[in-house]
């Protein structure tokens, strides 16, 4: 049952992975990254034109000192700096009121690598007004997807690069037909595979991956045939194994 609440949310949640780049962070951290542009776009689809359905203020920037920055020989060369901007991003909602959301971006400003060199991005501002907005906008649910750690399950990106395929293309008739052959291509090869894993770890592996695409094919109106017959063919096939071990014990 739909919930008016999440209306704009499930309207906005999905992300073209067109649109998304892999990035490290500090320490070692990596996700996913949405262009910003793209973000723009999807607000202006969904409010009207930047400084007329929605836009920001920015209502608070500086420069935070960390900690410091150290030569070979523990001489302190600088502190670490981190530029912070605090913005309050506005909309008009379907009344016509102004609504407001605020978050803030952050951004390293003064930094030092692992050799010891000492750096200054002197993009930081606008790398954190970028922050700010992504932020505020995925408080309404642009981009969720990413957020919730969905584009870490390579089943939901390729259904969305399908579905992106789809939304795209010119004939949508030819790459829906297209799309679906290939799905009844690996849905026989996934039941192939399954019913001669050579393992009970493989076949454990291949049957939860297989189930995790499945669940993800909402509009298939014979999903649950699949499913089941996955099962049938798992648990034929995990028989087999056991009473193969058991004759070879």
């Amino acid at each position: 049952m739909p919930v008016p609440n999440l209306t704009l949310w499930e309207e906005v949640e999905k992300t073209d992975p067109k649109f998304t780049k892999e990035y490290t962070g500090p320490g070692g951290f990596t996700g996913t990254a949405v262009n910003a542009q793209y973000l723009a776009k999807r607000a202006t689809e969904q409010f009207g034109p930047c400084g007329t359905g929605w836009g920001y203020d920015v209502i608070e920037e500086r420069f935070d000192i960390g900690g410091p920055l150290l030569s070979k020989e523990g001489v302190v060369l600088a502190h670490a700096q981190v530029h912070t901007l605090k913005v309050a991003l506005w909309y008009l909602g379907g009344d016509g009121e102004r609504k407001t959301i605020t978050h803030y971006g952050h951004t390293p400003f003064i930094t030092q690598n692992k050799f010891g060199s000492i750096g200054t991005d002197f993009d930081a501002p606008k790398k954190s007004l970028t922050d700010a907005i992504g932020k505020c906008l995925s408080q309404l649910g642009f981009s969720a997807d990413v957020r919730l750690g969905l584009y870490d399950d390579i089943h939901y990106v390729n259904e969305r690069l399908g579905e992106a395929e789809i939304e795209r293309a010119e004939d949508k008739i030819e790459a829906k037909e297209r799309l679906a052959a290939e799905y009844r291509e690996w849905l026989a090869e996934t039941l192939h595979l399954i019913g001669t894993a050579q393992s009970l770890n493989e076949l454990q592996q291949l049957y939860k991956s297989a189930m995790r695409k499945l669940d993800l094919r909402q509009n298939d109106p014979e999903r649950e045939a699949h499913k089941l017959k996955f099962t049938r063919a798992k648990d034929a096939r995990k028989a087999d194994l056991e009473d193969s071990m058991e004759g070879a014990a």
